[in-house]
């Protein structure tokens, strides 16, 4: 017997000697994950900070309120934009998957020709997410982390000028867009954009060239000129509204359309269109009136913007947006051709005059939605190019604005860029003289990073809403 428990006890030591790691594994969370995870998730969480439905003044969602589109009826905090600006969102949960992932897909090995393709798609398309993000940032608060950030050994990274970044970032751009490779595919149906299709994506990045090189085309005309140009030259831009940029969401909670949670799962009754738009929209008779708003008593009504007003009074975001699948925009035909317009306006050669574009953009824009009466609707006086009042800008911006309904951060943007429409103004005793031109930085920086954060205030002359990021001159 006495043998037996010595064998055993034995059989215990050497398994405890040799198994023991084992037990440190755990065997139900995933410590390691492919580039495709990291990929889907980043374009998740992109989504839904740029779409997502918010009262505040937190990020680029809110910028549905800033370019007026719509107000919020009773929790006015984001149209007086009483502060509660986060970037954390896009550089931890965008940028830091971006950036995980590309480190990975690096490391790994490829055996042939066509695995190497595909590779190098992947980490174009990785790269191409990233520029998108940080000229997203830049857009927002003019300088910020680029050069330092993302560094876990960095807790206090400087803020790097952004008109520095922007033109670094249209460098990779053009890198990215050198390397991307129609021919071979990229992430397949973890790309939750385009499926995998590279083509589309090449089409993207040479739009969003354009959009950038238009950007800066008052400050940097040149390095502008020669993007806008090389983009429209490369015939690889999104040429009608299958080729939108358009992230797709699933019938489920919680990957639907941001609208979907706000408007049905949370039954919360928060958001009505302005007299500001709806007004305008009236007036030239706009048939997608009825496709972005509901109406009450059979007529459209907007609300009074950044005041508590009651929700049955005016027209509430129509049921359209009640679909947890319906798709939000980054990018659709629409935004190119009238970038096209502004382009010929600015003597860059383009495919056609502006008129011709100024329509197409019109037109793309009445299609997405399934609008009806668009030759009608072009042919009154004061929507047709030649007779509609004011200079380009203002015909442009006014056709754009209205188009860009539900792509508030881009709506918001080209409102500073271009000052129009000129209507547009701060809500009563709001935190700001002006329709705010840039985010504040979020507080957290004050105290977590507060020697960079003064640095950055100081060099662009205040962390204020009224100081303008550097491509916003006039």
């Amino acid at each position: 017997m006495k043998n037996i428990w010595s064998i055993l006890l034995s059989v215990i030591v050497v398994t405890s000697c040799t198994d023991l790691e084992s037990f440190n594994v755990d065997e139900k969370n995933a410590t390691t994950a492919a580039p495709e995870t990291f990929f889907s998730n980043a374009q998740f969480n992109l989504a839904k900070e740029v779409f997502n439905v918010s009262y505040t003044a937190s990020g680029p969602g809110a910028s549905r309120m800033f370019a007026q589109h719509i107000t919020a009826v009773t929790y006015i905090e984001g149209t007086r934009y009483i502060k509660a600006f986060n970037w954390t969102p896009l550089y931890r949960d965008v940028l830091a998957d971006l950036k995980a992932g590309k480190d990975i897909l690096q490391a790994s090995e490829t055996t042939n020709a066509d695995e190497e393709s595909l590779k190098n798609n992947k980490l174009a398309l990785f790269d191409l997410m990233s520029i998108y993000t940080y000229a997203n940032l830049v857009d927002s608060y003019g300088n910020i982390p680029y050069s330092e950030a993302l560094d876990f050994n960095n807790p206090l990274p400087v803020f790097d000028d952004a008109q520095t970044v922007y033109v670094d970032l249209m460098s990779k751009l053009d890198d990215v867009i050198a390397r991307l490779s129609p021919a071979a595919g990229n992430f397949g149906n973890a790309d939750l954009i385009y499926k995998g299709n590279t083509a589309l994506w090449l089409k993207f990045a040479n739009s969003l060239k354009l959009r950038m090189g238009m950007r800066i085309i008052d400050v940097l005309p040149d390095l502008a000129t020669t993007a806008v140009s090389s983009a429209i030259n490369s015939g690889m831009l999104i040429q009608d509204n299958s080729e939108n940029t358009l992230f797709h969401y699933l019938s489920e909670s919680p990957n639907t359309n941001p609208w979907w949670t706000t408007l049905v799962r949370d039954n919360l009754k928060y958001y009505v269109g302005t007299n500001r738009f709806i007004d305008y929209m009236n007036s030239v008779n706009d048939p997608r009136i009825g496709i972005y708003f509901g109406d009450v008593g059979g007529q459209y009504i907007g609300g009074a913007y950044g005041e508590v007003i009651p929700y049955a009074s005016y027209s509430p975001v129509s049921d359209y947006f009640r679909n947890p699948t319906a798709p939000s925009i980054f990018f659709d035909h629409s935004a190119v051709e009238f970038l096209l317009a502004e382009a010929a306006e600015r003597g860059i050669a383009t495919p056609s005059p502006a008129q011709v574009h100024y329509e197409n953009a019109i037109r793309a824009s009445f299609e997405y939605w399934g609008a009806s009466g668009v030759d009608d609707y072009l042919a009154q006086s004061n929507v047709n190019y030649a007779t509609a009042p004011g200079d380009w800008k203002e015909k442009i911006g006014l056709q754009k604005w209205v188009a860009l309904f539900d792509q508030g951060f881009e709506a918001w943007t080209e409102y500073r860029r271009l000052d129009h429409p000129s209507f547009l103004q701060p809500a009563p005793n709001s935190e700001s003289a002006v329709v705010l031109k840039r985010f504040t930085y979020p507080i957290s920086e004050q105290t977590l990073n507060g020697g960079s954060w003064k640095q950055a205030a100081d060099a662009m002359g205040g962390d204020l809403y009224e100081v303008p990021i550097f491509w916003d001159i006039h």
